[in-house]
């Protein structure tokens, strides 16, 4: 075996023990995506890490999972919003906040509902481009006889029509949201149990439930949800 032979097998040795160490470091990182200045939880935005290539999307909530790193970037985007990169520097649960983009900032967003305001959003940019069947048009419109094919494929198909759905979706997600928070708010944890302001967002990120199951329980079955729960979160933060 020559020298040059050996060097290379050490190198090699060496970017697999590496590969290796990096790998066996990395842990699902958990998070939510919320719109600044309000409480709306953002749907389908995409948070990509930068080292590994790795992408997932939030889910009706807000909430993803990802594979990362201590030291990771992510990156995370989605039309309407302004895109951000932030650097994973532990393992607990994260909370990003995006801001919009100058183009829905068009529509004043004031202290009225996250949901009214996407809904006052979607109808201002419908109006502007054309879009009159909240980029979902009737099959009619294709009919040969009084329909009208090309706003039928306008708003199916075009950017327009997408952009449209989207702000709609963004507008029921928010006031599912809205909807939760009747139910599961700041001061009703606080006035349950003795919980630091500042833990408040990772509780309710990790607990909050589904709105079907708050909307079934009573305050009594609440209560005992949110002690119970208090009571891992606890477990789960000490040292």
């Amino acid at each position: 075996m020559n020298l040059t032979f050996a060097l290379r097998i050490i190198v090699v040795l060496m970017f697999v023990a590496i590969s290796s160490s990096m790998a066996q470091t990395a842990k699902p990182l958990r998070g939510a995506i919320l719109q600044d200045g309000t409480k709306a939880r953002i749907e389908q935005v995409e948070v990509r890490n930068q080292r590994s290539g790795q992408m997932v999307y939030s889910d009706k909530l807000g909430l993803f999972e990802l594979a990362c790193n201590i030291g990771d970037t992510l990156e995370i985007q989605r039309i309407g919003y302004q895109s951000m990169k932030t650097r994973v520097q532990s393992f607990t649960n994260m909370v990003i906040r995006l801001k919009l983009t100058n183009q829905l900032k068009e529509v004043a967003i004031t202290s009225k509902l996250a949901s009214q305001n996407f809904r006052e959003i979607s109808n201002a940019y419908s109006k502007e481009k054309g879009v009159f069947y909240g980029g979902k048009p009737p099959i009619g419109l294709l009919s040969p006889f009084g329909g009208s094919p090309i706003t039928f494929f306008y708003e199916l198909l075009g950017k327009d029509g997408r952009r449209v759905r989207r702000l709609n979706q963004l507008a029921k997600q928010a006031a599912k949201a809205e909807e939760i928070d009747r139910y599961f708010n700041d001061l009703i944890i606080q006035q349950t149990v003795p919980i630091d302001s500042a833990q408040l967002e990772a509780f309710k990120l990790k607990y909050t439930p589904k709105l079907d199951k708050l909307k079934k329980w009573s305050e009594y079955d609440r209560a005992n949800y949110i002690k119970s729960s208090f009571e891992e979160f606890k477990k789960s933060n000490q040292p």
